[in-house]
């Protein structure tokens, strides 16, 4: 009398394996991504702005920028620093006599008063600096 074996089952280590080849690559993506979107090079400051939006929106491509960011609330910030008026009087009148051809950009908020950038955009023309231009979003 034959009896029948019982078939083994074989256990494998693939799906296990593939798993943490999966989870491994998220692992990655995920920092690859946030070192892209901190160390972007087209973001002129940490300010948080809300830009007005613009069909014709592309960044200057000149060399040397300086940001100036108007917030809302009536904050101005040169790059990432708070800053006065009369800080940036000094900080144009500086780099007018570096001999720089800067460009000024210039990051306000929707919301802020035409006479507010009106009045930076002056100073920078007072000041000698003649490249302005007015960061906005694409639609």
């Amino acid at each position: 009398m034959q009896f029948k074996r019982k078939a083994k089952i074989l256990t494998s280590m693939e799906p296990l394996a593939l798993t943490d080849i999966i989870i491994n690559m998220f692992i990655f993506f995920f920092i690859t991504f946030s070192f892209l979107a901190t160390f972007q090079k087209t973001r002129e400051g940490q300010v948080d702005v809300s830009l007005p939006k613009a069909a014709s929106a592309k960044p200057p491509a000149e060399k040397k920028r300086l940001s100036v960011s108007l917030k809302k609330d009536g904050q101005l910030f040169l790059g990432e620093t708070p800053t006065t008026i009369a800080e940036l009087e000094a900080r144009f009148k500086a780099e007018k006599s570096q001999g720089a051809d800067v460009t000024l950009v210039i990051r306000a908020d929707g919301d802020v008063t035409h006479n507010r950038v009106v009045q930076v955009m002056d100073l920078a023309r007072t000041e000698g600096l003649g490249r302005l231009a007015i960061a906005t979003q694409s639609r």
